[in-house]
């Protein structure tokens, strides 16, 4: 499949109901709308879930919460502690799993005992809370069934970096997604043709990954093509969730401009040098550079750099602090 056949579909991404306005909470009501989702949902489908509905719990009711002991983690209601959803809260996460596998990533609650991705409450038998915090079970399950499934919660994503970095890998995933649907193992040289677009993107975010898969890719395994195919997913899933740096940005800038040397001239070479110099030391966010690189790029095309992932407008992270 194409790239382009590829780009053509939003991606599917699971995300908290109560986070889209549906009434589901404990209390009966939703979570306040926000702007930053609104944004997400222009150019991915959020597919709204909520697991403590789904496997019976009323609206309103009484909260749950983790309840961590020397047997294990359960998930029990709060006012007798006599009601385990642990089970049916995981048995639900692998239902979804296999209904859904198209989706791209997954938009988790913040604090949620179900849908939580990080810091959550835990209590021991007698209701008291406990030093150490965790996991929504649900959550959990989901990651556990899918570890390369890029995943966030709501409160992180007001996080411009934090946001820009869960939408390149949602994008990036669901392409792979696109890759693999006829179900055929990539052969190397799709492999190749699909790295060819994040390269620079990744050597952005972990030149050790970069480098990982530039070995990967040198020569074809013959004998299990598919755990090359696994492998390389893998690295380039691994590198994106790696944080971007102004010197791993810069790297890539340096690397893009070489495609120019015979197009423009000695000075305009030495003054887009000077504008990396300026972004590296924060005097200028990468969207400046990124700009000059398409107008350099639309006056002088060139269909390799055309479809580099690192020059599109959704993953530049033009507000964010890098």
């Amino acid at each position: 499949m194409s790239s382009e056949s590829a780009a053509s579909t939003k991606p599917q991404v699971g995300i908290g109901a109560c986070l889209v306005g549906h009434a589901v909470r404990y209390s009966g009501d939703a979570k306040k709308r926000s702007h930053v989702l609104e944004k997400l949902a222009e150019t991915m489908d959020l597919i709204p879930l909520c697991p403590e509905v789904a496997i019976g719990l009323p609206v309103p009711r009484e909260p749950i919460r983790i309840v961590e002991n020397n047997e294990g983690i359960y998930v029990k209601d709060s006012e007798t502690q006599t009601i385990e959803y642990a089970q049916p809260l995981r048995n639900f996460a692998n239902e979804m799993t296999a209904k859904h596998r198209e989706f791209a990533g997954y938009v988790f609650v913040k604090g949620s005992p179900s849908c939580g991705y990080e810091r959550v409450k835990r209590y021991n038998d007698e209701g008291n809370a406990l030093a150490n915090t965790g996991v929504g079970v649900y959550a959990q399950q989901i990651m556990d069934n899918d570890p390369l499934l890029p995943v966030e919660e709501n409160g992180r994503l007001h996080d411009p970096n934090l946001r820009e970095n869960f939408v390149r890998r949602v994008h990036a995933y669901h392409e792979w997604k696109q890759l693999n649907k006829v179900g055929d193992i990539p052969t190397l040289h799709q492999l190749s043709q699909f790295y060819s677009r994040y390269k620079y993107l990744v050597m952005a975010h972990s030149v050790t990954h970069y480098k990982k898969i530039g070995r990967l890719l040198s020569k074809p395994d013959r004998e299990n093509p598919q755990q090359q195919a696994d492998h390389f997913i893998e690295l380039l899933m691994t590198a994106l969730k790696c944080s971007a740096t102004r010197k791993g940005y810069s790297n890539a800038l340096s690397h893009i401009k070489g495609y120019l040397k015979r197009d423009i001239s000695s000075t305009e070479r030495i003054s887009f040098d000077q504008l990396i110099d300026q972004y590296r030391t924060g005097e200028v966010p990468l969207i400046v550079p990124v700009k000059l690189l398409n107008h350099y790029f639309n006056t002088y095309p060139n269909d390799y750099i055309s479809q580099q992932t690192f020059l599109m407008d959704n993953v530049i992270p033009a507000k964010a602090g890098i």
